[in-house]
């Protein structure tokens, strides 16, 4: 066995219109029925050339997450093989329709209510972008075979690697800040509200978006200063906006990753990744969170 390093990128996975809905529930469910079809009803054409489909997902109590593995292979091209030692060319034995399989790594934390993806990232691997269209295909699949639909679409957004401020700073545009603060502040005599807050969970997200058009980012500046004071009662934030690229982003205080590579076993016969092994160095990555 070789050993080999492999990139990980961070997202949030979320519901495209903020639906109050259980994502773990939700993304179960799909996951699940899923893995009820065969391969070739799991299939879908992320392109003209290129397609997927979920090899298998499954749910690590312990972790409280799920370890999902893709496979996908670009097709329509079948060339003549070269001998890198010998230079002689020969026929490719494969059909146009067949392509060599590739496999994804992806690994899905639960954690408060979040979706926390893990995702391998390899040249020739999916993107999120493309896990996002097979998860949303996969639903118009599901509703196809059931009375009751599924209502919502699933989208991501960026988790960067870098300082908080930092990545604040250079966002284009912040849409939205969830401060959340401690439930006592229901009691204050800012909101004088209620002294009784048994029942009601720890933290209180107190959201804020901008105007049309508009971005809070200075606002949202003056909320991560206050973080840092010792009386402060805010106890994160979580900001959402676009960077330079248009792109969607989220960072959260005290959630910014900085190791982004694992070291993984390869099959030196096929050049693929051991996926067992795989998998454990993404779950102690996962940790981190």
């Amino acid at each position: 066995m070789k050993n080999t390093p492999r990139k990980i990128d961070f997202f949030y996975l979320s519901f495209r219109d903020d639906l109050v809905l259980n994502i773990e529930e939700e993304l179960s469910k799909v996951l699940n029925y899923l893995l009820s079809a065969s391969k070739s009803a799991r299939k879908i054409e992320l392109s003209d050339d290129k397609f997927c489909f979920i090899e298998s997902c499954d749910l690590d109590v312990v972790n409280n997450l799920h370890k999902v593995l893709f496979k996908s292979a670009t097709h329509s091209y079948r060339a003549p093989l070269i001998n890198r030692k010998t230079v002689e060319e020969r026929e490719n034995p494969k059909t146009i329709d067949e392509g060599e399989g590739k496999k994804t790594h992806l690994v899905i934390k639960y954690k408060n209510g979040d979706a926390i993806v893990l995702l391998e990232n390899f040249q020739k691997g999916l993107s999120m972008k493309q896990v996002i269209q097979y998860l949303n295909s996969a639903i118009d699949f599901y509703n196809s075979k059931h009375k009751t639909q599924l209502i919502y679409r699933f989208d991501y957004s960026i988790i960067p690697r870098d300082d908080f401020a930092e990545v604040l700073e250079s966002m284009s545009r912040v849409l939205c800040a969830s401060i959340y603060v401690d439930k006592q502040v229901l009691g204050s005599n800012a909101l004088n509200f209620s002294y009784r807050t048994n029942a009601v969970q720890d933290d209180i997200i107190i959201e804020v978006k901008t105007k049309r058009h508009e971005s809070i980012k200075a606002f949202s500046k003056d909320m991560v200063v206050m973080l840092g004071g010792g009386k402060s009662k805010i106890k994160k934030i979580r900001i959402k906006g676009k960077n330079e690229q248009n792109n969607d982003i989220m960072i959260e205080t005290g959630m910014i990753i900085k190791k982004e590579y694992v070291e993984t076993q390869m099959n030196e016969d096929t050049g693929e990744v051991i996926t067992i092994n795989m998998f454990s160095e993404m779950v102690e990555l996962s940790k981190t969170f």
